[in-house]
């Protein structure tokens, strides 16, 4: 017998043996949040039978806390026979990041995968996060290296180095019991205003991308983690986030294929396209009608399973954003979901939105709505990539070893050698570098957001600092906010005017804090200050064209911030190439950036 018809057989027993409840909670897939094993994770395992667990950065779950400003719940859900409330856990949710040792985190994995192998279907979960470098990484574990943005290994240029680094972070993460990666991000970002995927994405250019997914992906499976390619069809053609609206990307199937669509394409003929992850984006051109992607049969099995013949698992973005939730709700818009194709449900919430969403899908389940067939048909591909990773077998790792796997020589060689490769001088017009041992240097620091950030020597605060003082005493240290307040501009446009001859100012952009801290930079920059701006990205908000001197590090991580030092005091040259055309050499608004694609 084949291994795949092994493994058909081992399915179609385990679904014949399943539960109907057990079959729709494999449907979905459900935040946790933090290091703590709580009674609320419990239930959505022993309870909810969930297919697999989300990780996040923040510190702790909590029913307080609200994804993107809102309350995802339904205030007028009618709770149906037998539903059942899950415990809630009501901690602060924004604090800082819990120090968490990789070999703790993987003995917490090892627990949530041993409650669900002895709860009543026994099927082990996935466990996901994201990981895309710089400063989307959604659980950093003590000593844990970080990675450059993916578009910084673009700017690289070395697509071995690109496949190294996947395959870096998969073991990492495997190690310590990830098993799914939402990653790589797929996007062709041609909008030069998108608020969204920019350095997040590798190009601007559609085989460039291609060839760089590619290996990336090759990268991770061979780490042992599935990638799930996101978001599909396409996010890098958006002036908007579709955490917040529902984009209209007016795109026809001519151009879907051949621009949007070629990573895709190029990652089922080499192989390495095991997953697929999609956006909330509207493509009414090619589907008829404004219906996001994630809800639309057409782009999801007729063009994704049929066209592009893709046999894998697929998984939505998180359905509680406002390109979703705004519009249908999200009880139903899980159903409509998985009726246009999609095999698991993202929900990132820590309320009754969990129990919501898994007893509208029950009943769908249970009144014909979502057909036996359908229903199967979806959650077989998600115990498929179980079975593919072994996890049936053991979904165990070995916990004392991962320390040692995180950090081992391998790895810390591929995560200095990108953050080296990758660095890019985007210009230096005003002359300022290398900076001289003679020159008071005043260095401000944003300071990253406390629930992102473990506060340990790798990946917390102060990194920047704390390398160029190996280059130079000769430096006054400071910091501010992610996003520099008036009173914090005051002070430290006062200190750069009497204390020092040049100013090194980081001006990381982060959706999440709101942007980049341009408005600080500008103000130094007016006040005739010598600026050598720090930056992880290349459009308008991070390296604005009145800085003359912008040094591109594409990450906020700690072995980024060795090499700028070394850089700005002469030590190294900055060898990485800008990988996007279209990127705006002035602070530009919107409308400005979109003029300036289209010319």
């Amino acid at each position: 017998m084949s291994e795949i018809d092994k493994r058909n057989e081992f399915i179609e027993g385990l679904l014949g043996k399943m539960s109907l409840e057990e079959k729709v909670g494999q449907c979905f897939t459900f935040s946790w949040r933090g290091s703590i094993i709580t009674p609320s994770v419990k239930a959505l395992i022993e309870k909810l039978h969930v297919g697999g667990l989300r990780i996040e950065p923040y510190t702790a779950e909590s029913a307080r806390s609200t994804y993107y400003g809102k309350t995802l719940a339904d205030d007028d859900y009618e709770k149906p026979e037998g539903y059942f409330d899950t415990p809630k856990t009501y901690f602060t949710a924004k604090t800082p990041s819990n120090y968490v040792q990789p070999n703790e985190y993987a003995e917490c994995i090892n627990e949530l995968q041993d409650i669900a192998a002895k709860s009543s279907g026994g099927i082990p979960l996935n466990i996901c996060t994201d990981n895309e470098g710089a400063c989307t990484n959604d659980f950093q574990f003590g000593g844990m290296p970080g990675y450059p943005a993916l578009m910084g290994l673009a700017a690289s240029g070395d697509l071995k180095l690109t496949e190294e680094v996947g395959k870096s972070i998969a073991k990492q993460l495997r190690a310590v019991g990830i098993t799914m990666l939402h990653s790589p991000v797929c996007d062709i970002n041609v909008n030069a205003a998108n608020p969204e995927i920019r350095f997040r994405g590798f190009s601007d250019d559609p085989e460039k991308v291609s060839e760089f997914v590619a290996a990336f992906s090759t990268g991770l499976i061979e780490g042992g983690i599935i990638p799930m390619a996101k978001h599909y069809p396409g996010r890098g053609d958006s002036s908007t986030d579709a955490h917040y609206e529902l984009e209209q990307i007016n795109v026809d199937k001519d151009r879907l294929l051949d621009v949007e669509l070629r990573p895709y394409k190029r990652m089922i003929e080499k192989g390495c396209l095991k997953g697929v992850m999609t956006c909330h984006s509207a493509y009414p051109l090619v589907v008829g009608e404004d219906l996001p992607a994630t809800l639309s049969k057409v782009l999801v099995t007729d063009i994704l399973r049929k066209e592009l013949g893709f046999d894998g698992v697929i998984t939505s973005d998180a359905m509680g954003m406002g390109a979703i939730v705004n519009r249908y709700g999200l009880p139903n818009a899980c159903v409509m979901a998985l009726k246009a194709g999609v095999n698991l449900m993202l929900v990132k919430s820590d309320d009754s939105t969990r129990e919501q969403v898994y007893y509208r899908m029950l009943e769908a389940a249970r009144t014909g709505e979502v057909s036996t067939k359908l229903l199967e048909g979806s959650i077989r591909k998600v115990l498929e990539a179980k079975y593919d990773q072994g996890l049936f077998d053991n979904a165990q790792v070995d916990a004392p070893a991962a320390p040692s796997i995180v950090r081992s020589k391998e790895i810390l060689d591929a995560a200095q050698q990108s953050a080296e490769k990758s660095l890019t001088l985007m210009r230096d017009e005003a002359g300022l570098l290398p900076l001289k041992q003679d020159q008071k240097v005043l260095v401000i620091e944003q300071l990253k957001m406390a629930e992102f950030t473990p506060n340990d020597t790798y990946q917390g605060h102060w990194r920047l600092n704390a390398a160029i003082l190996k280059q130079s005493d000769n430096v006054i240290n400071a910091d501010c906010s992610f996003v520099a307040t008036d009173e914090e501009s005051d002070f430290l446009c006062a200190v750069a005017k009497n204390e020092a001859d040049v100013v090194v100012v980081t001006n990381f952009f982060w959706r999440h804090a709101g942007g980049a801290n341009t408005k600080f930079v500008q103000r130094l920059i007016d006040e005739g200050n010598k600026v050598v701006v720090v930056t992880n990205d290349p459009y308008a908000e991070g390296a604005p064209a009145t800085a003359g001197t912008v040094l591109n590090c594409w990450s906020l991580m700690g072995e980024s911030s060795k090499e700028v030092a070394e850089v700005l005091y002469g030590k190294k040259e900055a060898t990485g190439t800008l990988p996007v055309n279209n990127y705006q050499e002035y602070i530009g608004q919107a409308e400005e950036a979109a003029e300036l694609v289209s010319a």
